[in-house]
């Protein structure tokens, strides 16, 4: 089971070694070392048999590291696509203990460092563990070593932790700067998406999603072009938006799109707030 202290270790152990660089060094060393010999032998004077095997072990030893780190390589980019396709699928339980084998190692690229640790927040998230969620979105913020879009979403994943860790006044701090971001800079519409179902989180939790419902269609139209199946989480919301504001029709609506993509055990289970609108409004037959 995920718990801060194992989260804690795990951002520890997965940090790059500065001394790994090392092996590249080494390797130039060798190369270095055998093409001077190919060139001239007498630059180093070594007796029979030495003159022949040394050449030998060099290149050898050039050979061996080079398939270390192919394997190394093929090893990672593996447990990459098992942990990636378990959070896809929402295996939870089996993501952790990928992620867990995956981190308990340094990992050199930071890109791919950062976007586990993106995946162990997930699904510390979709396991109602929001103080480990915090955590890790924190570090990565604190650490800013992944690209625009990793960092983003960290912001994101933040301030919906913070949502459910009771700090309100940090979440909607985080979320508003978000939202200027995207008046000024002028987010793309796959990052608005991520904003817009934080924003309508926090609505909902605080009572005021009827006072937006002006741009509920803008909202549909994000979550259906870029959130895939997520986008049921979306029209969920909406529902529940649409139920207090005494608009029944449009929350029915609401419901059945998203339990056509999202069963309505796995929608109450993410947001309790549905439980309500699941208990009032048919959901679909035939979800996908």
């Amino acid at each position: 089971m995920l718990t801060i202290e194992t989260a804690g270790e795990l951002i520890q152990t997965s940090r790059p070694r500065p001394g790994l660089g090392a092996n590249r060094a080494i390797l130039l060393g060798l190369a270095m070392l055998l093409g001077a010999w190919v060139a001239d032998s007498r630059l180093f004077a070594v007796g029979e048999p030495w003159s022949w095997l040394v050449p030998q072990l060099v290149l050898l030893a050039i050979i061996g590291m080079f398939l270390r780190s192919a394997y190394l390589q093929r090893r990672l980019s593996a447990l990459l696509i098992e942990v990636f396709e378990s959070v896809q699928l929402q295996e939870w339980g089996r993501a952790v203990s990928l992620l867990q084998r995956v981190l308990s190692r340094p990992i050199q690229q930071p890109q791919a460092r950062c976007e586990l640790l993106l995946a162990l927040g997930a699904a510390a998230e979709a396991q109602k563990q929001y103080e480990i969620a915090q955590h890790i979105y924190e570090t990565v913020l604190e650490e800013g070593r992944g690209d625009p879009l990793q960092l983003h979403t960290a912001r994101v994943g933040l301030a919906e932790a913070m949502l459910r860790t009771g700090q309100i006044a940090d979440a909607v701090s985080l979320l508003d700067r978000l939202a200027r971001s995207d008046h000024s800079m002028g987010l793309p519409d796959p990052l608005k998406a991520q904003v817009e179902l934080v924003s309508l989180l926090r609505e909902v939790l605080l009572g005021q999603a009827q006072d937006s419902l002006d741009r509920a269609d803008e909202r549909r139209r994000l979550f259906r072009e870029h959130l895939s199946t997520r986008a049921g989480y979306g029209y969920g919301l909406l529902a529940a938006a649409f139920d207090r504001a005494q608009q029944p029709e449009q929350a029915a609506r609401c419901w059945h799109d998203a339990t056509l993509l999202i069963r309505p055990a796995a929608l109450v289970a993410r947001y309790p707030e549905l439980e309500a609108v699941a208990a009032r409004y048919p959901h679909a037959e035939a979800p996908l």
